[in-house]
């Protein structure tokens, strides 16, 4: 029934965290569907979860449960004690609650099931998907031609060379040399597929990215929680309360590693010189053996640049150990007056902390230092090429103040240990210690938020034929800030990190009142066994560019007989800008996983204008540009966003027949639009929807730029140009969801046993995005793609037999579509026995069965066990679940769990 402080500075600093409820408090959980701005302020645009805690706890309450993965990896582990007093005859009470939970993290190198890197991979790029070939096929060891913990070179063959293959008959593959730990270059094996230049590898001795810690699934996490509530009936006029928390949580993620393609971070120094001394001569003669195969000139020159490309596994996946706590206390009153009214005035403040230090960031400017490296004339040693040539010592260029790195750069001279890149296992500890760099960013939300209310009913002066009118009217203030400050060296652009400002906006405040009404037109009377009516309303005014808007909604109960009921109910709800949505500066991002959809392999991939706006953009059909690493862009908010608006309605019926005592069936239909959607699009998103508009005169394609063929500067003509791409938070969009909601429940009480089982199950109608407002009607089909199937259901059933109880869950996710729906609607008339057809094979429906068991030892003490996901079904097609969409799917595999609850 009120607001809880937000959970992540940077996300958006709204969203609470819902690990710092104490479940063993909660009383229950209400889910409404549909917009409810009106009762519960911004942001219930499209339905509510409203936790509803116990005030009476009583006795003491102690719950311990442990599981483990079947690879004896996941570990999770939960103690939870609970205590409670009523005291004064009842009229007070005061609980406490105090947890501490713990995972364990795994890895994708742990598992057999992810230690692979298997996916599709398109080896046709025939647009028209009609001339028999498959455009995908499925790859169960996919090796990167790209990149390399050891490192590689990429050797592009002269025309009319194919020392390394060619794709179906067509252009040449690239040849991938590979170093090894003794620093020799072998030349990567395994089976070629895919499209040149590039393509990949099945199998053989290259790259998977799940080496090691490179592919965190799970993170460390362990969190202490402690709650109190408590509250004194001082008269039926008077009765305060308080509810106070404090919640720490520490983490630790493991990211991939840094890593560096030619020009990820330092075009010219991550480019190592031909004389570089820790290059050996067997790895320079057969870099020039490739190259003669390839009909290209032998490297010669020492001042020649290599481009090297390597994964910094040697270094240590990217750690990053955050601390997060979070500190809340509500204090307030209620009571009754003017017989069966009521009151209740809170206030309610929130603050969230965290700190954030990354263990092992790498330094720029001494990496750039580092790779720059010689022999010394007078030692014969290797050293740092700046120890010996005042031209070599220079600041990183990319720098946001050249000063700061020039104030550095005397230091980072000194101390500079020359960096072995050539082959894996060659960067020894004292390379580690010169470029790695721990970094510490803090940040906070606070929130503050008074409120009062009075509820009640008309009994004493005016009852309708089915009863009095219920109302409750009340007012609303809050106020929330936010902060987030990075390490100076990362504020600086001098580590691989984004480069993250300082972020310090002005204070966000909201006046609000609000009112509902709850009208009985007719009671027990033929046909209408209930009739009612109800209705909220709320007026918000911002602090800022939101300004006053309103909120309201509507609804009906009907019940014509006492078995049956019928409901209808129709909202206005706003979601105002958050602090983040409108102040956060525009700042480095990147983009993991980009395709450009102008690539011949991606062209025929997206809408039925792609094709022409693509040659429209001037790009030849023969582009086929591949991203070796993420896409740079600019990322933040805007000051002048305004609300967003929803409307939604919902029709629906319960069905409890009194012939069958404990049935009880609920349908509902909802239909919900959201309007000036605040969002911003991914930069994925972003360029998609500018070639898949109906033309080019789109505010998409404004957002970015290619670079062109005369006087490229990217190196890869027609290419995104890095860093252009504007990430902007926009009021651009709209969102449409329709479907149905079904619960169906039965209780029984047998000779033998009790029965119960409940059936909840979603079909959906509706999910598309509107990405165009000058084309509003122009949908991107959501539903079927990955992350929103048309069905699910979880069927939960429970068999008490005396002290025993056994219960069963299937859980059930729909077939998705592998790409997008509008490939696949495109395509999908064409013939089964047609090759292409290969391309639109859905993700399979899932099915995941838990069982749980449990005993009543005594009336104070309880014992449990349990498994998860049974049979041990894993995400289809190799998906990681960490994934865009694919984390819909359960990654832990098999859990078995054991618990014990006593009270006393």
């Amino acid at each position: 029934g009120r607001r809880h402080v937000g959970a992540d500075i940077l996300a958006n600093a709204v969203s609470p965290d819902t690990n710092t409820i104490p479940s063993d408090l909660v009383e229950r959980i209400d889910v409404v569907t549909g917009g409810n701005s009106a009762v519960y302020g911004s942001d219930a645009i499209a339905g509510v979860v409203n936790f509803v805690m116990k005030k009476n706890f009583d006795g003491l309450q102690m719950r311990a449960q442990g599981g483990t993965s079947t690879y004896g990896d996941a570990g999770s582990y939960f103690v939870s004690v609970t205590g409670g007093k009523n005291f004064a005859d009842g009229r007070g009470n005061i609980a406490f609650n105090g947890e501490y939970a713990r995972q364990d993290p795994f890895f994708a190198s742990q598992r057999p099931n992810l230690v692979k890197n298997s996916n599709f991979v398109v080896v046709d790029t025939d647009p028209s998907g009609s001339d028999g070939v498959p455009d995908r096929v499925f790859i169960n060891d996919i090796r990167s031609v790209t990149i390399h913990n050891g490192g590689l070179l990429q050797i592009a063959p002269a025309a009319g060379r194919f020392p390394c293959g060619r794709s179906t008959a067509g252009p040449a593959f690239v040849c991938g040399l590979i170093w090894q730990p003794d620093g020799s270059v072998v030349l990567q094996t395994g089976e070629r597929l895919g499209i040149a230049p590039n393509g990949s590898f099945d199998g053989g001795n290259g790259f998977t990215g799940r080496e090691g810690r490179s592919l965190g699934v799970y993170p460390t996490l362990d969190r202490y929680s402690f709650n109190v509530l408590g509250h004194f009936d001082v008269s039926d006029a008077f009765a305060p309360f308080f509810e106070a928390k404090y919640v720490r949580t520490d983490s630790t993620r493991w990211g991939s590693p840094a890593f560096f393609q030619g020009s990820t971070i330092d075009a010219e120094f991550e480019r190592p010189r031909w004389d570089n001394p820790f290059l050996t001569d067997s790895a320079r003669s057969t870099i020039n053996a490739t190259r003669a195969l390839a009909g290209l000139a032998p490297i010669t020159n020492n001042a020649t640049r290599i481009a090297l490309r390597k994964n910094l596994l040697d270094l240590g996946g990217r750690r990053e150990d955050a601390t997060r706590e979070t500190y809340r206390i509500v204090a307030g009153a209620t009571g009754k007056f003017n017989d069966d009214w009521t009151y209740e005035i809170s206030a309610n403040y929130g603050e969230f902390r965290e700190k954030t230090k990354v263990l092992g960031n790498l330094d720029l400017q001494r990496f750039r230092l580092a790779m720059d490296s010689t022999r010394d004339p007078a030692t014969g040693n290797i050293v740092c090429r700046s120890k010996i040539d005042p031209a070599a010592a220079v600041i990183y260029p990319f720098s946001n103040s050249d000063a700061y790195a020039q104030s550095r750069l005397a230091n980072d001279v000194a101390s500079c240990v020359p960096l072995n890149p050539f082959g894996e296992g060659n960067i020894t500890q004292g390379m580690r210690d010169y470029v790695l760099q721990d970094t510490t960013s803090v940040g906070n939300i606070k929130q503050l938020v008074f409120s009062a209310n009075v509820a009640g009913n008309t009994g004493s002066f005016l009852n309708l034929p089915g009863g009095p009118v219920g109302f409750n009217v009340g007012a609303e203030y809050r106020r929330e800030t936010n902060f987030f400050q990075s390490d100076e060296l990362v504020s600086q652009s001098m580590t691989f990190y984004n480069a993250l400002p300082l972020f310090d906006p002005p204070a966000f405040a909201v006046k609000e009142i609000f009112g509902e009404i709850r009208v009985p037109i007719l009671k027990e009377t033929p046909f209408f066994h209930e009739l009612t009516l109800s209705g909220a309303g709320r007026i918000s005014d911002y602090k800022g560019s939101t300004g006053t808007v309103y909120a309201y909604n509507g609804g009906v109960d009907w019940a014509p007989i006492q078995d049956i009921r019928f409901r209808a109910g129709w909202a206005r709800s706003v979601r105002a800008p958050n602090l983040s949505d409108l102040y956060s500066a525009q700042s480095q991002n990147f983009a993991p996983g980009f395709v450009d959809p102008c690539s011949a392999r991606n062209v025929g991939t997206g809408s039925a204008t792609r094709i022409a706006n693509c040659a429209a953009a001037g790009i030849p059909a023969a582009y086929d540009f591949v991203y070796s690493s993420s896409l740079e862009i600019l990322s933040g908010g805007n000051p002048n966003l305004s609300a967003e608006f929803s409307d939604s309605l919902t029709l629906g019926g319960v069905f409890q027949p009194r012939f069958l005592p404990g049935f009880s069936l609920s349908v509902d239909y909802f239909n919900l639009k959201v309007n000036d959607v605040i969002t911003a699009p991914t930069a994925q998103q972003i360029v998609n929807a500018c070639y898949d508009a109906a033309d080019l005169n789109n505010q998409f394609c404004s957002l970015f730029q290619r670079d062109n063929a005369a006087g490229a500067t990217t190196g890869d003509p027609y290419r995104i140009v890095e860093g252009s791409l504007q990430q902007t938070v926009l009021n651009y969009a709209s969102y449409k969801a329709r479907g149905v909601d079904i619960e169906a429940s039965y209780r029984r009480d047998l000779d033998f046993m009790k029965l119960s089982t409940k059936f909840t199950y979603t079909h959906m109608l509706q999910r598309d995005n509107f990405l165009n407002p000058a084309d509003p009607t122009r949908a991107d089909q959501v539903l079927f793609e990955l992350g929103d199937p048309q069905n699910s259901f979880n069927w939960n059933t429970e068999f008490d037999v005396g002290k025993f109880k056994l219960g069963f869950q299937l859980r059930y996710i729909g077939k998705q579509v592998l790409n997008t729906y509008e490939d696949y609607f495109s395509k999908q008339g064409r013939a089964p026995e047609n090759a292409d057809y290969a391309t639109h094979i859905f993700n399979p429906s899932v099915f995941y069965q838990d069982i749980r068991a449990a005993v009543d030892v005594n009336e104070r003490f309880n014992a449990y066990v349990g498994v998860d996901n049974v049979f041990n079904r894993q995400p289809p097609f190799g998906l990681t679940a960490t994934g865009a969409g694919s984390g819909i799917y359960d990654i832990r595999g098999r859990f078995f769990y054991a618990g014990v609850k006593a009270k006393f």
